[in-house]
């Protein structure tokens, strides 16, 4: 996967394009999270130190400001569906609600278990979390709605449905989708273990990444099921252009993504962009759709010596936003406006990159 081409002559130079202004600050441990308020006001980011640090958006990363730092190691986080707060799990057992400005909040605790996985629904106001075999759906007021226990083996990623109304729920051999008004789960098989899972935004497809190196993908108006495999290694991303048209991954040493209009990625081969010298992308994210559907190609890939590129899919091009210092990317996100991309990584720095409307 390198017949892609960079927006230089030598894809081992290591300069910032003129079109993106970069600003990064290190903090000195592993950053689990980073991302963006709903609303898109403040950056957040976790460390494996138990610290939360955050922002406003519009300042620069110097300016991440600690927050609290809570005993625990935060295992996984999300934007909280008001648009102000983000949920974090944790590894001592417990769901966390922050917020700039508010005190820091326990919404639900199990003493020795692990919160991995963690969801919100914007519309709904809906969140999710599982801990052991079970998963968890909460309302706004943080009282318990639903309870799905019945999993095979324990879940390795939540997903609501682009309504709100189910949740998908990857775990081994498949993915359980739960319809959160009660019922009987649909069942989507395939052997191996399933890792992260994704749900298209028009609610056609669901696809996996697996240990197996491959992506896995139904077609839920008939149940079909088809794979992607090539990959070199582990695809620890996968993320959705807003028109739903692509999924992109990581797992190679471009970013790679499939075409899902039509009837799905079946037979068709992956667009790509970028390369890093022996590098591997770690994670992908799709830039949300800008005024008048600009943006909509566009996709942030982070890699395993911290670099980040952004690139178009459908051109094939890509542009440096971040030099890499040899430590992996672990975290990256665009703000909901898709003019700011946090990128954070294992060696404790978090990078704002902002960037033009019109890349190209």
């Amino acid at each position: 996967m390198r017949d892609a081409a960079l927006s230089f002559a030598d894809a081992g130079i290591r300069v910032v394009s003129p079109k993106v202004d970069l600003s990064e600050a290190a903090f000195g441990a592993y950053v689990t999270y980073a991302g963006f308020t709903g609303d898109g006001a403040v950056a957040v980011a976790t460390f494996a130190d138990g610290a939360i640090r955050s922002m406003p958006a519009a300042a620069d990363a110097d300016d991440m400001a600690l927050a609290i730092r809570f005993g625990a190691m935060p295992l996984a986080a999300a934007p909280d569906a008001d648009g102000r707060g983000t949920l974090i799990g944790t590894d001592d057992g417990r769901l966390l609600r922050f917020a700039p400005g508010e005190d820091l909040r326990v919404l639900a605790c199990f003493p020795g278990a692990w919160i991995e996985n963690v969801t919100a629904h914007p519309t709904t106001g809906l969140r999710a979390f599982s801990e052991g075999r079970t998963v968890h759906v909460l309302d706004r007021g943080g009282a318990s709605v639903a309870q799905f226990a019945d999993h095979p083996s324990t879940p390795t990623g939540i997903v609501f449905s682009p309504a709100g109304d189910r949740v998908a729920v990857s775990r081994y051999d498949g993915v359980s989708v739960w319809p959160v008004g009660g019922g009987p789960a649909e069942e989507l098989s395939w052997h191996g273990s399933h890792t992260v899972v994704s749900w298209s935004p028009d609610g056609r497809f669901i696809v996996t990444a697996m240990q197996e190196n491959e992506i896995h993908c139904w077609r839920l108006a008939d149940g079909k099921s088809m794979k992607m495999s090539g990959y070199p290694r582990k695809i620890r991303a996968l993320s959705w252009t807003a028109d739903a048209k692509y999924v992109a991954a990581s797992g190679a040493d471009t970013v790679t993504a499939w075409r899902c209009d039509g009837d799905g990625p079946a037979g068709r081969a992956p667009l790509e962009f970028g390369y890093v010298y022996e590098g591997i992308v770690t994670r992908v994210a799709a830039r949300p759709m800008g005024p008048g559907g600009a943006g909509g190609c566009v996709v942030a890939g982070a890699y395993d010596d911290g670099t980040v590129m952004i690139g178009d899919l459908e051109k094939g091009d890509a542009v440096i936003a971040r030099p890499g210092d040899g430590s992996p990317g672990t975290a990256l996100a665009w703000s909901p406006d898709g003019q700011t991309l946090i990128a954070g990584g294992a060696g404790g720095a978090v990078a704002l990159i902002k960037v033009a409307e019109a890349i190209w």
